[in-house]
């Protein structure tokens, strides 16, 4: 993953306003940027299963349609129905996990797909008890749409 995603741009925007408001400002542009950053975590979120995913099949993510898109979202309403509570509960884990985030996607090096994957295994672990996200993506393959749309985006044999 050599491009920093641009959810990971939007997160690192989003950090930085809440870093520089003041106190002159309305509590509602806070829960703004507050509600926006979450979006952009879950955003972020399905962006890189979307991307393991693609990998796994070696397929470019491109390639997965909106259904694929539209499947993950509900496949993953649950999971994001406890991230949400769980923020409602610790609102200081919003900033953790962004924070988080934005320090390993943007820092440069080697290996940083592997920092990326691991970092996303320790929150869906650390945070939402997925103790495994090989498990997560083998549900998605129980989801027919799922299927379908990975289905539909491997290439096909052209024959000679």
């Amino acid at each position: 993953m050599s491009n920093i995603s641009p959810y990971t741009l939007v997160i690192a925007d989003c950090l930085e306003s809440l870093a520089e408001s003041d106190s002159d400002e309305s509590n509602c542009d806070e829960k703004q940027a507050m509600q926006l950053l979450i979006n952009m975590l879950q955003g972020r979120m399905l962006e890189h299963i979307k991307q393991r995913v693609s990998n796994y099949y070696n397929i470019e993510p491109e390639a997965l349609n909106d259904e694929f898109s539209v499947s993950l979202i509900e496949v993953f309403a649950e999971i994001f129905g406890l991230f949400r509570h769980k923020f409602e509960e610790m609102p200081w884990l919003v900033n953790k996990i962004a924070s988080r985030i934005v320090e390993v996607e943007t820092r440069n090096g080697s290996k940083t797909e592997k920092r990326i994957n691991q970092l996303y295994l320790s929150i869906f672990c650390k945070y939402f008890e997925y103790k495994n996200i090989e498990k997560i993506i083998s549900t998605l393959q129980t989801d027919p749409r799922i299927q379908r749309a990975i289905i539909s985006a491997i290439p096909s044999a052209v024959p000679s």
